[in-house]
Order: structure tokens, then sequence, then C-alpha cells
């Protein structure tokens, strides 16, 4: 008994035993394969794809935002005059601008969320609309630049007040192309090619013989036997001796009993 657990223990300690940096390689190669399962699925490129239209939105958002909080000041401008705080109109100046501003964002939302749906908009009024609103402040800004309260031109202003409309207007127009663009390649990276669908096709029945054959012995003559058949021939002997290097007489025998 003690011989058979000496010999035992011997056995045990005679196996190799995985050390820990090979441990933590394996854990590592068992990650790496992970993260490159899940990176490589197209879903997840569609999900990167909408989290960079997002976020390239909301940038969008706040620079057109800015732009119009700058142009709101030459519109005041423009409709206050040399008017004073303590009249109404120059508090009622200030309203303009937002109310143009807010008409134009709830456009561009809606045209966003049309083109997100695949529906293109190139309707005339959607776009004399945008112009109208961009055009009035552009005119009232360089107009007020021009013709400041003081009597001095700063060129400076009057350069700030021409870019920064045209600005806010091109970035009006861009905004419904990015959505377009974005989610396009959203779709692109989300479009999984289905497999074609194709009939199934009945593997060959396997050949068996009356003469009793190991597993492996057997899986050969199988193979040989559906090579014949594909060549449309019966299966010979020789073919038989080719697939078992058996003697002669015996590879007879199997051939006479698989074509019986």
């Amino acid at each position: 008994m003690s011989g058979k657990s000496k010999h035992t223990n011997e056995t045990e300690s005679s196996e190799p035993r995985e050390t820990r940096t090979v441990r933590r390689l394996r854990a590592q190669l068992d990650e790496a394969q992970d993260i490159h399962q899940l990176t490589a699925n197209p879903l997840l490129a569609a999900v990167q794809a909408d989290r960079f239209r997002v976020s390239v939105t909301r940038s969008m958002w706040c620079f057109l935002t800015c732009g119009l909080g700058f142009t709101a000041t030459g519109v005041q401008a423009f409709l206050a005059g040399h008017l004073g705080p303590s009249d109404p109109m120059w508090w009622g100046a200030w309203l303009v601008e937002p109310a143009f501003a807010g008409i134009l964002i709830t456009l561009l939302r809606w045209e966003a969320q049309m083109l997100s749906h695949g529906l293109a908009v190139d309707d005339r009024p959607v776009k004399w609309l945008k112009r109208v609103l961009l055009g009035a402040t552009l005119v009232t800004n360089v107009w007020s630049s021009l013709r400041p309260p003081d009597g001095q031109i700063n060129a400076g202003m009057v350069f700030l007040h021409l870019v920064i409309p045209l600005v806010v207007f091109l970035l009006a127009e861009v905004m419904p192309v990015i959505q377009q663009r974005c989610n396009a390649a959203r779709d692109l990276a989300a479009q999984v090619v289905a497999p074609v669908p194709t009939k199934p096709v009945a593997a060959p029945a396997p050949v068996r013989s009356a003469v009793r054959l190991p597993g492996h012995l057997q899986g050969a003559l199988d193979a040989k036997a559906n090579e014949v058949r594909a060549q449309g021939r019966a299966l010979t002997a020789q073919d038989v001796q080719d697939a078992l290097n058996v003697p002669e007489d015996y590879a007879e025998r199997i051939a006479a009993q698989l074509a019986a």
C-alpha cells in the first residue's frame, strides 16, 4: 500500500505545473480573444458611428449657439439705434435675434430628424426660410457695424459682424449634411449580409460491409467508397486495398459483399 502511494506521489510530482507567468499570459490571451470578438462585431461599429454623430452634433450646436449669441448684439444695435435702456424698444430689440434663432434651431432639428429616417429635405420653402432668417441676421449685423451709435467705425467689428453670420449660415447648411453622412455610416456599419439560404445536401450514406472492421479502417473505407461513387463506378478489390492495405483475397471479399 505504501509503495503504491509513493508511486502516485512521484507521478504527481513529475507532472509539470503552470507557473504564475504562464497563468497570467493565458488570462491575457483569453481576454485578447474576447476583445477581438467584440470589436469585430459590426454592431459595435454602428454604435461607435452613432456616438460620433452625437458628439459632432453637440459641438456644432454649441458653436452655432455662440455665433447666434454674438449676432444678437448686432441685431439689437441695429433696431435700438440711439435708444437707451429706459426705452422699452431697447429691451424688445434683444428678443428679435433669439426669436429668429429659435425658428432656425427648430427647423434644423426637424430637418435632422427627417434625414435620420432617410427622408431628404429639399423643399424650396425650407431653404428659403433658412436663407431669410440668416440673411436678415447678416444685413442687420453689417449695417449696425457700419453705423455705430458713436459714429466711429471699427474695422475689426465690421469684419466679425460680416464673417460670423456667414459662418452661422454655413453651419446651418452643413449640419443636415453631417447628420445624413453619419447616419449613412452607421447604417453601413450595421449592415450584416445574411447568408443566402441553400438547400441542404444530404451526406452520402456510409458504406457498411458484412466484415467487421475497426473504426479507423471503416472510416478509410467509407472515404474511398464515396470517392469511387463520385467517379461513377463500382468499388473494386484494388480500391479496397488502396484504402485498407489488406490482402487481395480479403479485399475481394469486402468488395463482393459491398457489391451485393
